[in-house]
């Protein structure tokens, strides 16, 4: 077992390290962007997303990962509560913007003969940052019981009905608080996976017509909108692809430890937990690979090319 927790710390804190520092330079390559153009509704969106992973990479996988390396006194009670807490809101505002994403993504592609599709497509771009206030908020109530419940793992007193994290404890007085912050988090989970799941399904629709009818046309402008509606859906469909596949295993595992499973057993506790941090790793080379701006700004500028030419024939 030695062997087997070597290993689980050392996948732990590479996952967590890699992703972090992958999620912190794709939002400072937008914060660059942001600074020379400005940004559009989705890149505002995917800029809080890279945010939101950066923070539950940080404050999931690190402790964890030296938790398991034999670090057990890192948290007091407060500091577990502030720890478990934005754990628990940046996870709840990465599905809820991911979500977010898909449905404005499809209502952009959508028609907009109708007035309604226009109003709504208008609306949603304009109140990016106000809707996502408004999500925050709205987590942040929701996850109050991390700060009423979470203890620090040196704490011997808690009860049956506790989520021992290792680090942390979320120490719950009764079954019936314990299903209540369990399931109430869950029904909002289905509630977004549903709703992007449909958006992207109905994205992939209007793609498939849309090909249909614009098959055998070249032509400069069509091949350019072409590719940059293809970079947009790529994104967001395997962004909610991959989303769904980490949230079903995830959710499958949690609902049968709560409602069926009398003892919790580490290894799937393990495979629960990484899979709650794989979506923060993917993102940002999802990211990376699928949009262009970001791309240009990982690659040198000509300038910069022939600058460092120069240098090197001046030598």
């Amino acid at each position: 077992m030695e062997l087997y927790n070597l290993m689980k710390g050392i996948i732990f804190f590479i996952v967590a390290i890699i992703g972090t520092v992958g999620n912190l330079v794709v939002l400072a390559l937008f914060l660059h962007i942001a600074y020379q153009h400005k940004l559009t509704a989705a890149e505002r969106l995917l800029l809080n997303l890279a945010w939101s992973n950066s923070i539950m990479l940080l404050t999931r996988g690190v402790p964890h990962s030296l938790f398991v390396f034999g670090l057990r006194d890192l948290f007091s009670d407060i500091g577990c509560k502030i720890v478990v807490y934005l754990s628990r809101v940046s996870r709840a505002m990465s599905i809820c913007l991911t979500c977010f994403l898909s449905c404005l993504q499809c209502i952009t592609i959508a028609t907009s003969t109708l007035k309604w599709v226009y109003y709504i497509k208008v609306k949603m771009q304009k109140y990016v940052i106000p809707i996502t206030v408004f999500v925050c908020l709205l987590n942040m109530i929701i996850c109050i019981g991390s700060v009423i419940f979470s203890i620090s793992g040196t704490n011997s007193n808690y009860t049956q009905f506790a989520f021992n994290l290792g680090y942390c404890i979320v120490n719950f007085p009764d079954k019936l608080t314990l299903h209540f912050n369990g399931f109430a988090p869950f029904a909002r989970d289905i509630v977004f996976v549903v709703a992007m799941a449909l958006a992207s399904a109905y994205i992939l629709l209007i793609l498939y017509r849309h090909g249909k009818k614009v098959k055998g046309i070249r032509n400069s402008e069509h091949s350019h909108e072409s590719t940059a509606e293809g970079q947009a859906t790529k994104t967001v469909v395997t962004l909610v692809t991959l989303y769904i596949i980490f949230f079903g295993i995830d959710n499958t595992i949690f609902v049968y430890q709560i409602a069926v499973s009398k003892e919790v057993h580490t290894i799937v506790s393990d495979i629960r937990f990484f899979l709650s941090i794989c979506y923060g790793l993917v993102f940002p080379f999802i990211i990376i690979g699928f949009n262009s701006k970001i791309r240009t700004k990982l690659k040198p500028s000509s300038s910069e090319q022939q600058t460092e030419v120069q240098e090197v024939s001046s030598i």
